[in-house]
């Protein structure tokens, strides 16, 4: 039954790792895209209208029948993916971490310094990249979050006016 499990947590290490790397490239885009997003909210500071990085409030000028609970649905699903990456990448790190210990520890049993230096390569190597991949999306989840928040309490504000 052990041997199974080991097999098992082998056979995740490859997947994981992809998913790291992915998340990585996934953090790099939303910043970017943050940056795109800042660029056009600096062009535009007044958010009274839908313009150009505002997304919430262009939601709400095209939906003008959506409640408020409807746009902040919108809102929150806007920033879903960057929140989910935030929360999954570190845990793909420790499995990524945790992994490729056994083996490093049977390397240092057999005195095999070269396979226990290449496992625990790996290990810090797949931590290191979750926990920078987490912290870029972890930045623009809450920079986003601030944003939205701010067009939603225009929006109120504009709909207290009405």
């Amino acid at each position: 039954m052990e041997n199974l499990a080991y097999q098992v947590a082998q056979i995740l290490l490859q997947p994981v790792l992809v998913g790291i790397y992915l998340s990585f490239v996934y953090g790099i885009i939303e910043v970017g895209r943050m940056a795109a997003l800042s660029w056009l909210r600096h062009q535009h500071p007044k958010p009274e209208q839908a313009k150009p990085g505002y997304p919430i409030l262009s939601y709400f000028k095209t939906q003008q029948s959506a409640t408020l609970n409807e746009i902040e649905v919108f809102a929150l699903r806007q920033l879903e993916n960057v929140r989910i990456v935030t929360r999954i990448t570190p845990m793909l790190g420790l499995i990524a971490t945790l992994v490729p210990m056994g083996p490093a520890l049977v390397a240092l049993e057999e005195n095999n310094t070269f396979a226990m230096g290449e496992h625990l390569g790996v290990a810090f190597t797949a931590v290191t990249i979750s926990l920078a991949a987490a912290s870029l999306t972890f930045w623009v989840a809450s920079i986003k979050k601030r944003w939205f928040a701010e067009e939603l309490v225009e929006i109120e504000k504009q709909l207290g006016a009405n």
